[in-house]
């Protein structure tokens, strides 16, 4: 390979890339998808699911719901964004409208300063609890110690976002192969110091009465946290140059390896009944193992919060008084403000709260979801898309539609969220109806939005904007 190929630069506009600049390989995008993956909410969401089940069963339930979520994602996100070089929220203009992707926007923003919070405060009870273990500080001084670091880890991502995001190629194959021998490691451990026997007896900590409703339950938060995936999947693999190159690295890295990371955290909560990676690390490790297991977590954040500010700065930097007017330096820096502010201020309270996070992401992105895959597939908006009209913010854009909205976009998306709510409270994680624990809440939420797209275009195609509707470009940058 030439130097050129072996430097992988990351575009920091949201304008379509050509071809000749799609220069990541199936394996940079795979191991920046594992960068991206595991973290602290594979220990959170590991932890959460040993409410529910035990050893066997979580296991099986969790791969489920990631390979189920990831490969709806993936049907509606890879192949407008590796045909045309688009990212996420700019693929959302023809279902939502030029004004109405601002949703869209919103959902990414959110997704991605949720779980960027998660990864700093994590990163910071991390370090803190590695200096409580060394005696460099005291239980005391722990939480004040935790909220310091987790501003300055903010800090050190702008910087990262800011200077250094164009090398993301050399950060990727570390991080996931650190992340590899980590698991292998902790694996190990744990089969030594319980065996196969305890592991598979040990009993799930809070379980109810109904197992079919535990291990959907558990499905279903898969799929939900597997759906944070979508604000992230446009900014990275428009980075190569085919669908086929991005699909099996993007299923394998967001799809199976954040979730076996997971059964680790799950078997490890089984067997101690503690939840916290903080707590459970050293009684599994020893002392010195369990400040490697931190160090492990707080690197791993930091890979994946990168990936979550760059994306979360690329889909904000469209809005054209914004990209048009601040530096990348500047959008990067708004963009990670209020996480700022949470870990300074909010950091307990958010903590607290990280299911009802979780539940807003099915809430929003199952709809959205359903509606690119029935734009994509069922109406071939590939065979008629006009790229140029992604960029235009006024009437002349093809997708204006009904001042700047897409109104089948936005009822469906209506719908859908509805759904969702009638099945699953998104507040207390509490079902709101036996269907729940058969078909779970948000692939009727994704199916129903799907199906009131697809009827509601196809009933107004050429109504709104009808000069424009079926306009093809023929200097789009494609893929094969």
């Amino acid at each position: 390979m030439t130097s050129s190929q072996t430097r992988i630069k990351i575009p920091k506009s949201s304008l379509p890339l050509p071809l000749k600049e799609r220069n990541w390989n199936g394996f940079v995008l795979g191991a920046v998808c594992t960068t991206a993956g595991i973290a602290t909410w594979s220990f959170v969401v590991g932890g959460t699911s040993a409410s529910y089940l035990d050893a066997k069963m979580g296991v099986a339930a969790m791969l489920a719901g990631g390979l189920i979520g990831q490969f709806l994602i993936s049907l509606a996100t890879i192949p407008p964004s590796t045909k045309f070089g688009i990212e996420t929220v700019i693929s959302t203009k023809p279902q939502l409208g030029s004004r109405g992707s601002y949703l869209a926007l919103f959902m990414q923003y959110c997704t991605a300063l949720g779980w960027n919070c998660v990864l700093m405060l994590f990163f910071g009870r991390s370090a803190a609890s590695i200096l409580e273990i060394l005696g460099l500080i005291s239980a005391e001084a722990k939480a004040g110690w935790a909220t310091g670091i987790s501003a300055a880890g903010v800090v050190l991502v702008w910087l990262m976002v800011s200077r250094g995001a164009n090398s993301l190629q050399k950060v990727g194959p570390v991080v996931a192969i650190s992340i590899s021998l980590m698991a292998v490691w902790l694996l190990v451990l744990l089969l030594q110091d319980y065996g196969i026997s305890e592991i598979s007896a040990a009993e799930p900590l809070a379980p109810t009465s109904d197992e079919l409703l535990n291990y959907t339950s558990v499905v279903e938060l898969l799929i939900v946290s597997t759906w944070g995936w979508w604000s992230y999947m446009g900014g990275m693999v428009r980075m190569v140059d085919s669908a086929r190159k991005a699909i099996l690295p993007s299923m394998l890295g967001l799809g199976v390896a954040w979730v076996l990371v997971a059964a680790i955290s799950l078997y490890s909560t089984l067997v101690t009944g503690e939840p916290d990676p903080a707590v459970w690390a050293p009684m599994i490790a020893g002392e010195v193992g369990g400040i490697a297991v931190l160090l492990f977590i707080a690197f791993a954040n930091l890979g994946s919060t990168l990936v979550g500010a760059f994306v979360a700065s690329l889909g904000v930097s469209q809005i054209p008084k914004v990209g048009g007017t601040l530096s990348w330096r500047v959008i990067s820096g708004l963009v990670l403000l209020p996480m700022l502010l949470v870990s300074l201020f909010f950091a307990e309270p958010f903590s607290n709260n990280v299911d009802q996070f979780m539940a807003f992401i099915g809430l929003m992105i199952a709809p959205m979801v359903g509606i690119q895959i029935a734009d994509w597939h069922v109406l071939r908006r590939g065979k008629t898309l006009r790229v140029s009209g992604l960029y235009q913010q006024s009437q002349a854009s093809c997708y204006w539609y009904l001042g700047g909205f897409n109104p089948a976009g936005i009822i469906a998306l209506a719908l859908g969220s509805v759904t969702y709510q009638l099945l699953l409270d998104p507040v207390t994680y509490e079902p709101r109806s036996s269907l729940f624990k058969y078909v779970t809440a948000s692939l009727p939420a994704l199916v129903v939005a799907a199906v009131v797209y697809s009827l509601l275009s196809m009933l107004w195609r050429g109504r709104l904007n009808p000069a424009r509707a079926d306009t093809q470009l023929d200097e789009t940058p494609r893929s094969g």
